[in-house]
This record gives C-alpha cells, structure tokens and sequence, in this order.
C-alpha cells in the first residue's frame, strides 16, 4: 500500500477535525488582496485559487475588473480568487501547505500534469465527489468530452470538471525554412531519412549566406515530446500507451521504441541532433529558431505566432511553412496527440455552496457567456477589444494583451474549436490551419483514464528511470541494447501491476 506523504497526513489530521466553517459565506468578505470586493447581499461568496502570472492595468486587479464585476452580476456568485505562483510544481506545493494548514479554497484548477494528486486527495476525502449534482448542469456536462471524464474518475465517482485545451487536442506541428530548401535547391522532405539528408544541410551548406558554420541541423530540448516527431516516424511516443493484440500496453518498452532509440543515437553521434538538447531548455530551443539558428524543428501549433514570427521579424526573408512529420520506415508517422483536457477544476470536500460554483460553471459554458472573456463586451466589445472588417473580427492587440487576464477567468473551453477566436488572433497566422494540420497527425494517448492505483504509487519513478535511460542511450552513455534492461527493470518496478490495471479498465472500456 502506498505510503502517505506528510502533506496527506497532515491533510488527512485536518479533514478529520475541522469543520472548516466560513470557507463560504453570504457576501461581505474580503478579497485576498485585503480589498473589499463589495458584493450584493444576494450573492454567494467562492473562493478560488488559481495560478497567478498576469498583468493588470493601474487600479485594476484579479477581483476588481470589469470581467470579473460582469461574472458576479451575471451569476449571482461573487467569486474571491487568490493568486498561487505562476510555475506549476510551486503552485501545487503552495496549494499543498493551502490544505495541510485548513486554509482550504473552494475551488481550485491543478494542471494535467497532477491528475495522480487528485486521485491521492480523492481518496482522502479531501475532493468533493461531483457525481449526481453534476446532473441539474446540462451546459456544463455537454461541454466536456465524455471520455475526459473519465480522467476524473476515481472508484465510479467524479471528482472535477476537466477543462479543456484551447486548441481541442492540438499539439505540435514540423516547421521548415523554405528559402533555405529553396537556397540549397531542396525538396520538402517526406521520409525520415529526407529529414535528416536536409537537416545535414541545413548544417554544413550555409543556408542564411554568412560564411560561417553557425547553423544547425535537427534541434532538440531535455523534454523529448518536444521532438515526438522522431519517435512517432517509428509509431510509438515516450510516455504513451499504444493498442496491441487487442489490449493497452506502454509505448515505452516496445520493440518499436528501442528502434527509434538507435535511430536517434546515430544522429546525435553524426551530430545532426543538435548535441546540446540534454542540458537545453524550451526558451533556450525557441531562441535558436528566433535566432536564425535552426531552419527544421518541432513546435506548438501556435509557434507562428511565438517563435517564428520574431524569426520573421528578425529575417523578414524568413518564409516558414508547416509539413507532414517524417514517415518512418515502417510508413509510420506523427506527432504526440495532446489530452482532452488541460486542467480540472476541483472542489473541497469542505465547501458548502457547490451549487453555486457549479452554476457558475455552467453559465460559462454557455457559449455566448464564455464569448464575453475573448471578445469582450458592452464598451469593452465591438471597436475596444475587435472590430469587424469584411465581415470577419479583428482582435485589437493593444487592448487583448493589456486584459489578457481576463481569459484566466473562463473557466470553461468550448468543445469545438473556436474557429472565429483563432483567425482574429491574425488571419496571416493561419492557426486553424495549424491546429488541423497538428491533430490530423497527433499520435493519441490511448490510456485516457485516471491514474490506476499502481500508477499512483510506481509511475513517477518510471518515468525518471525512462528519462534517465533513453537520454544515455541516445548520448552514447548506454549501448542500445541497455533498453532491454530498462524493460526488465521496469516490469519489476511497478510497470507488471499497471500494466495489469490498465488491462483491465481497458476491458471495461470495450
């Protein structure tokens, strides 16, 4: 049995003899900030902890902005939202000291990343379970895929609202530099071994005309999803789980993936991998593109709006094209598949007005009402925050960037892509082009369920072992025939028992 951290405990000590009065209330308490937020008698007070990280114009704050003034008038619910760190391990270890000293939110949104903490506080009683009062919610359970539910389910019962990703399940996308390929008389490239013939290139031949060797060939950074691109040329994605012989079993220690280790250790030890990309970080990555440096690599479907755009700015010969991910030699190919979801709502055990969060909820599913927070409303609408020109909307960027705050107030994401939302962030960006492009090659996961009981307990030492071990054999520090031992250790370090879990709720599943 899994032993429990200090944090679950002292949370466990908390749960038991608190009752926690005042967690909410009617009206009158003060926001975190010690200003008063002045809300209506009528109104419910819930307090929220959420990320922090945004900007606010002068005299304005994350409770005292026309947004948030419209959402209480609209909802009757006067929402509290305190700020956690910006960084997502700090934020949940602030959130995990919130619970063990019984200051304890309402409401509060954990990353994916954490969905094993929800089950570990679920299971603690710390979580309010949601099943059955979700019911009364229709705009709020229609909006949510029906298999990210099951991400937050825990023993049949429901334990958050996931929130779904801005753009659906997109993910990353191929980049290359045409006027290189066009410069060096090259074709794009399909195959993989294309891939690498121009990233060679790109390397040795001068493709921006200074005389110096200062280019690069295929760039990487320490995460290895950031290159998924390579491994799904072999079909597998590190970290995945794949359909086999009718059953789920891990990506990680499949034949496939130990091919696509020795593949990607020749390009390093050719060094056409970038051979910094163990001790690179993602800005450090970003930069190279920006820079000038790289002409092929992988990034987010937004990246025309990120990283190539100040490439573009920096060389406005920079001409940057999306392409297919290379086709392995198998005819495999792809890119990571991005989750359903990219956060969950969760709500204390300990609150006592669930129904108005859950009111809230749902009128911001609502897509008129979720609208408010992109393209603004009343005076911050029409001719302040877009205008429409030939009949599409265009988003005015001094005033989108100076209230970006307000997205962190909707709560709720649309099912289907807003398609309207991403050709007003500039239709030169080609965004819905992007994310179509990145999901018709996205590679799913295809465990979407919440974290099994052994995997709560093994799967993060998996993952450490899994990072150490394709990283050395990848550098050279491991002989490729290392990955067999990397199977055999992770069998007997938890992988046989999660592997049995998954099985089995994969079974019901069918």
């Amino acid at each position: 049995m899994k032993k429990r951290t200090l944090i679950s405990i002292l949370l466990t000590a908390v749960l038991a003899v608190s009752a926690l009065a005042g967690c909410s209330s009617k009206g009158g308490d003060k926001a975190e900030n010690g200003k008063n937020a002045s809300p209506s008698s009528d109104q419910t007070t819930v307090k929220a902890f959420i990320m922090g990280g945004a900007t606010f114009p002068d005299g304005e704050d994350i409770n005292h902005n026309p947004w948030m003034t419209m959402l209480r008038e609209e909802t009757g619910v006067d929402l509290q939202i305190q700020y956690g760190p910006a960084a997502a391990d700090e934020y949940m270890n602030k959130l995990n000291l919130m619970l063990a000293s019984g200051d304890i939110p309402d409401l509060f949104i954990i990353p994916s990343a954490n969905q094993s903490w929800l089950m570990d506080n679920a299971k603690l009683g710390a979580i309010m379970r949601l099943d059955g009062k979700l019911d009364a919610y229709a705009n709020l359970m229609n909006a949510v895929y029906p298999e990210a539910w099951d991400a937050v389910t825990y023993n049949g019962g429901i334990y958050g609202v996931p929130v779904l990703a801005d753009g659906n399940s997109a993910t990353d996308n191929v980049y290359i530099r045409k006027d290189w390929l066009d410069k060096l008389k090259l074709d794009v490239p399909k195959t993989l071994d294309e891939f690498v013939k121009v990233a060679k290139a790109f390397k040795e031949q001068d493709p921006d005309g200074n005389g110096k060797a200062d280019t690069l060939g295929l760039i990487a950074y320490d995460n290895m999803l950031a290159w998924s691109s390579l491994f799904g040329a072999f079909g597998v994605i590190p970290g995945y789980w794949v359909e086999k012989n009718g059953t789920l079993v891990p990506a990680d220690i499949q034949p496939e993936m130990k091919d696509a280790l020795a593949y990607i250790h020749q390009l390093f030890a050719d060094k056409v991998l970038d051979n910094e990309w163990p001790i690179t970080k993602k800005a450090a990555y970003e930069e190279k593109v920006a820079n000038g440096k790289a002409g092929l690599y992988e990034g987010s479907w937004a990246a025309a709006r990120s990283e190539i755009q100040t490439s573009r700015q920096n060389d406005p010969k920079a001409d940057w094209i999306a392409i297919a991910p290379p086709v392995g030699p198998g005819g495999k190919q792809g890119v990571f598949g991005g989750p359903k979801y990219k956060s969950i709502i969760a709500i204390s055990s300990k609150a006592k007005n669930v129904d108005a969060i859950l009111k809230l909820l749902d009128w911001q599913a609502v897509p008129e009402n979720r609208d408010k927070f992109v393209f603004g409303f009343g005076q911050y609408g029409e001719n302040f925050m877009y205008t429409k020109k030939n009949g599409s909307i265009e988003l005015n960027f001094d005033n989108h960037n100076k209230y970006g705050y307000r997205q962190q107030l909707m709560f709720m994401q649309p099912k289907e892509l807003n398609e309207q939302k991403m050709e007003a962030l500039g239709p030169q960006f080609k965004l819905n082009d992007m994310i179509k492009l990145s999901i018709q090659y996205g590679i799913p996961n295809a465990f979407t369920g919440a974290p099994t009981p052994s995997m709560v307990e093994n799967q993060s030492a998996l993952d450490k072992l899994r990072q150490e071990t394709f990283t050395k054999i990848i550098i050279g520090e491991l002989p490729v025939s290392a990955f067999d031992d990397f199977v055999a250790s992770y069998k007997a370090k938890g992988g046989d028992k999660i592997m049995k879990e998954v099985a089995d709720w994969y079974a019901e599943k069918k």
